[in-house]
């Protein structure tokens, strides 16, 4: 019985553990941050400013990757020739996997002689001299795609004619408008919304002005670089551990009749240089956080979106709700007095025709 009851304790903590490790390595090289507090509306006088920030997180409509081939030759038709044959491997391949041609571009970069050093010995100098040893071009090709899963073809159909760089991928949206008359919309609701809270506790706004902005963060522009390790030590514990050692050093025990100076011996003083192993560099997509938003729309995902955001900033005049009804009372007497008096002179001037 103690048996299994001992087993439960550790299994219970080793899953306590599991669940709580679902930060990841990143964790080690981000800055330490403080709780900030929650937004508050800023309040005037008379006045208050409430503001709406919503975002939403959109699939790309089409993708566009770019990759760069170089080709070296001894002449320009050798140079040409080769490049070519590799440009229409990779166009054959690309139309199997049915990449439209129209959707493949491609763009010529550089065609530039190459050189070397060539040492000439003279008698009283050396002197190294350039000399033209081939050619060189470059060219990128452009490739619209509309499946995100085809890129992994794509890349394997590039590997076969050797090209390997990757410049990058675009992330293109078709219709922005409609996302931001959608965020228009969320942000007014969420003013009506904040409005009425005002209402509840016995205040009256009435809207002064407005102003608000769009903003997006593409994928391009949110991946971020880490390492992953972890060092136990630092370099300054050590200096700190050896500065701690001199001063035991100078420790002196007095006594009745002898001074004795104590040295510490059992601290190894050896010298030593730091080599730093090679560790593991990456990059990985930070998306824009949810916490300074009053709305995120399509919130879930996995794959890398395109972040449109909007802020909606709107200003209110404030007034105690009694005193506003009261008047709006006054001014409703008066308007009724105005029309009341405005028939009483058509009236009158009806009678004064008819009289006529």
């Amino acid at each position: 019985m103690k048996t299994r009851l001992v087993f439960a304790i550790i299994i219970l903590f080793t899953t306590n553990n599991i669940f709580a490790q679902s930060i990841g390595n990143s964790i080690y090289n981000l800055p330490f941050t403080t709780y900030q507090g929650a937004k508050v509306n800023t309040i005037y006088s008379n006045q208050v400013e409430l503001q709406a920030d919503v975002m939403i997180n959109i699939k790309a409509t089409s993708y566009t990757a770019i990759f760069s081939v170089t080709q070296n030759g001894i002449t320009p038709t050798e140079t040409d020739s080769m490049m070519s044959i590799r440009l229409r491997l990779v166009e054959d391949g690309l139309l199997q996997i049915g990449i439209n041609k129209e959707d493949i571009h491609i763009d010529v970069i550089s065609f530039v002689p190459l050189y070397s050093l060539e040492l000439e010995k003279k008698k009283f100098s050396n002197t190294a001299n350039e000399i033209p040893i081939g050619l060189q071009m470059k060219k990128n090709i452009h490739i619209l795609f509309y499946d995100h899963n085809q890129l992994s073809k794509i890349i394997a159909l590039m590997a076969d004619a050797e090209i390997y760089d990757i410049v990058k991928v675009d992330y293109n949206l078709a219709d922005i408008q409609a996302a931001h008359n959608e965020l228009r919309k969320a942000a007014l609701e969420i003013i009506k919304t904040k409005k009425q809270m005002y209402h509840d506790v016995g205040l009256y706004l009435e809207v002064e002005n407005m102003a608000d902005g769009f903003g997006a963060a593409y994928p391009i522009e949110r991946y971020s670089n880490y390492t992953a390790f972890h060092m136990g030590s630092s370099i300054e514990e050590v200096q700190a551990a050896k500065r701690r050692k001199k001063i035991a050093n100078k420790i002196y025990i007095t006594g009745k009749r002898a001074r004795v100076n104590v040295n510490i011996t059992d601290i190894d003083d050896t010298r030593f240089i730091i080599k730093r192993s090679d560790k593991n560099k990456t990059i990985y997509y930070k998306r824009v956080a949810y916490n300074k938003f009053d709305l995120v729309i399509n919130a879930d995902f996995t794959e890398a979106r395109i972040q449109i955001f909007y802020t909606l900033k709107v200003r209110h005049s404030v007034m105690n709700m009694e005193k506003y009804k009261k008047l709006k009372e006054a001014e409703s007497k008066r308007l009724e007095k105005e029309s009341e008096r405005e028939k009483k002179e058509k009236e009158k001037k009806k009678k004064k025709r008819w009289f006529r």
